[in-house]
């Protein structure tokens, strides 16, 4: 099967062949233009309806992207009750809000990051320097 740029090469190599152009030798030139033009909008066709699938699959992915991290925002350091205390902690670098679980605080080997900018806010020994909210010493 021709590709649309090979027709288009065997098109011009009729036009550049040929000074005087025939009323036959004019309607097949036509007729051969008017087959490329069909198969680019068939091409142009295809493309669009995949870019409109695309633009759907896109945007439900959005959607549920969405609400997955709605449900971890909840889920972390909202205003309702967890199985296990959970610790806020502002990163000095960045002032992004990190949570994470107060069991992390008295486990050894343990270094706690920020998500968005990867500073340390933790290491383990450092729960001498942690201050509550009532700027109490965490014990």
């Amino acid at each position: 099967m021709e590709t649309v740029k090979e027709k288009i090469a065997y098109l011009r190599g009729m036009v550049d062949s040929t000074e005087s152009f025939k009323e036959e030798q004019i309607r097949l030139v036509f007729q051969r233009m008017l087959e490329v033009l069909d198969e680019l909008a068939d091409d142009v066709d295809e493309l669009y309806f995949g870019q409109e699938e695309l633009d759907d699959y896109i945007e439900a992915l959005d959607h549920d992207l969405a609400e997955l991290e709605d449900t971890l925002d909840d889920d972390c350091c909202g205003d309702h009750d967890h199985d296990d205390e959970m610790v806020e902690m502002e990163c000095p670098n960045c002032q992004e809000m990190v949570c994470f679980e107060e069991d992390f605080l008295y486990d050894d080997d343990v270094e706690i990051t920020c998500p968005e900018c990867g500073e340390t806010l933790y290491t383990s020994g450092d729960l001498d320097d942690l201050v509550d909210d009532d700027g109490e010493d965490v014990e």
